[in-house]
């Protein structure tokens, strides 16, 4: 029996960081789009940087280095991938759907210096039955030490472009 296979082009857009706690936030790492297998998103089919930012640089292309509270950063940072699906009966693994995975750290002075801080959460997932029209995507990271709280949120628009069988 032949597998038939669906599959959707898709854009997926790192619109904006926005600041929701009380203390400036500067988060270097990177933030990525994939297409992973859906039954194991360590395997990666495609793959394209939304952000990227070495430790001490600036957060936004404007040089700024650090978000205040209650700001916003526009980014419209877009990577294209396709997602494909074989069926839900598909034995072989080879369903795939969307991974927004991060990579981010953030510095926080403590006495006596700094640590390095990881934020939560790494992975959002949107499954291929999920890729629909134009949706909008709000992902609020966190990282702590001690009693020191950074939070933002990461706003993602994902548009399937074109879609097929």
């Amino acid at each position: 029996m032949e597998k038939i296979m669906a599959e959707k082009v898709i854009d997926v857009t790192l619109a904006s960081f926005t600041n929701t706690g009380t203390r400036s936030v500067a988060p270097y790492g990177f933030i990525s789009a994939r297409s992973v297998r859906a039954v194991d998103d360590e395997q990666v089919f495609a793959s394209g940087l939304l952000y990227d930012v070495e430790k001490g640089k600036p957060i936004h292309s404007s040089g700024v280095l650090s978000l205040k509270a209650g700001n916003s950063l526009t980014y419209n940072s877009t990577q294209r991938l396709s997602i494909s699906h074989f069926g839900a009966s598909e034995s072989g693994g080879f369903n795939q759907m969307l991974l927004i995975f991060s990579g981010l750290m953030q510095l926080i002075v403590v006495t006596g210096g700094t640590n390095e801080t990881h934020y939560v959460p790494s992975r959002e997932k949107v499954p291929f039955d999920e890729l629909e029209g134009s949706m909008n995507i709000s992902v609020p990271y966190r990282c702590q030490f001690e009693d020191q709280v950074c939070k933002f949120e990461a706003n993602y628009t994902v548009s399937v472009i074109s879609s097929s069988g």
